[in-house]
């Protein structure tokens, strides 16, 4: 049957498989849809197992057994995620809440502005439609901002209340690192040599490195980012300096972020909010030219094309975790790919050179 199968032509192996293939991804979805709630939590877990990953293998190199690094690293971790939750949690927590609750003001003040700039507009013969537009354009944003900021707080509530789902992410995330490189094995098992070894090491290098890196340059945006509003004097430097830094961890997140950050504040206060996305360009291009490129590498080495695409797919299937996730995975598809072509080539090569 597989020989009858391999004499058919390329084009018609293809029609007959990509059915298949897509049948196949169609039903995953839905079991991963049945499945949401445990999928987020593995996957959350499986990111965070993976950065912590990284600290208990360089004590290892320094000669400290697995089972004692596990046991400082995942110590040492949940001490400062305690001493985080407790000292920021409370503060963001409060400037969110007062940020929604504020947000009438907010919006009446950016109308106030745009009476300011209408009478500009007609003292110096401007086109009044702009304003026009601008007030329009403002409106819609203040909407937007009470529903998501709405919004936002409920996802927040739930998750801190939802203790269950919190101590499964413990659970996993210690499952994860303990028993994770038998998991690996065994699920790699199933590919044919020498692909289960390359494709392994090419997901758990190119996962560690990205998802590390990441996590540094986001805590070091969050910093900057909350200092930088804090020496303007921005309300809720905090909040937005976070939001800001986090948001970095999706590509071009951070560019959106900062722009609708910079709106809120150019709102209640324009020369404000020109500033803020002056300062955040800078600090955002410190990150871009000197850090990232140290820290990132050739990490990722994808087109902006289909850079855009993998995330436009991973939000689609998977929501934020697939955002989080679809860099990376497209990452390793394009290394493997290029791997078997260069392997296909080689061979290639080969036969051609033999007698």
């Amino acid at each position: 049957m597989f020989a009858s199968f391999k004499a058919l032509p390329g084009w018609l192996r293809l029609w007959i498989l990509f059915p298949l293939g897509f049948l196949n991804c169609w039903l995953l979805l839905l079991l991963l849809d049945y499945l949401s709630p445990f999928v987020g939590i593995l996957g959350s877990a499986a990111i965070f197992a993976f950065l912590l990953d990284i600290p208990v293998l360089l004590l290892q190199q320094r000669g400290v057994p697995r089972g004692w690094a596990i046991a400082l690293v995942l110590s040492v971790a949940l001490l400062l995620l305690s001493l985080t939750a407790i000292i920021l949690g409370p503060l963001l927590l409060q400037q969110l809440s007062a940020l929604v609750s504020s947000l009438p003001q907010i919006i009446d003040s950016g109308k106030l502005q745009l009476q300011v700039l209408r009478q500009w507009a007609i003292a110096q013969n401007l086109p009044i439609q702009l304003s026009d537009l601008l007030n329009q354009t403002i409106n819609q944003l203040g909407s937007v901002f009470q529903l998501a900021g709405s919004k936002l707080l409920g996802i927040l509530t739930e998750t801190i209340s939802s203790l269950i789902n919190v101590l499964f992410f413990v659970v996993l995330t210690i499952f994860i690192i303990v028993g994770g490189e038998a998991a690996w094995d065994g699920i790699f098992s199933w590919l044919p040599t020498p692909w289960n070894e390359t494709l392994q090491d090419s997901i758990q290098n190119t996962f560690r490195r990205y998802f590390g890196t990441q996590a540094i340059l986001a805590g070091i945006l969050s910093v900057a980012q909350t200092v930088g509003l804090l020496v303007w004097g921005v309300p809720y430097a905090a909040l937005f300096g976070v939001t800001m830094g986090l948001a970095t961890l999706i590509p071009y997140a951070g560019a959106v972020a900062t722009v609708i950050i910079s709106i809120i504040v150019a709102l209640q206060d324009f020369g404000q909010g020109v500033r803020v996305l002056i300062t955040a360009i800078a600090i955002g291009q410190v990150n871009d030219i000197l850090l990232s490129p140290r820290l990132m590498g050739e990490t990722i080495g994808l087109n902006p094309i289909w850079l855009i695409a993998a995330l436009f797919l991973g939000g689609k299937v998977g929501g934020v975790l697939g955002l989080l996730v679809a860099v990376p995975i497209a990452s390793v598809i394009k290394s493997t790919t290029d791997q078997m072509r260069q392997s296909g080539a080689e061979n290639m090569t080969v036969n051609l050179n033999k007698p």
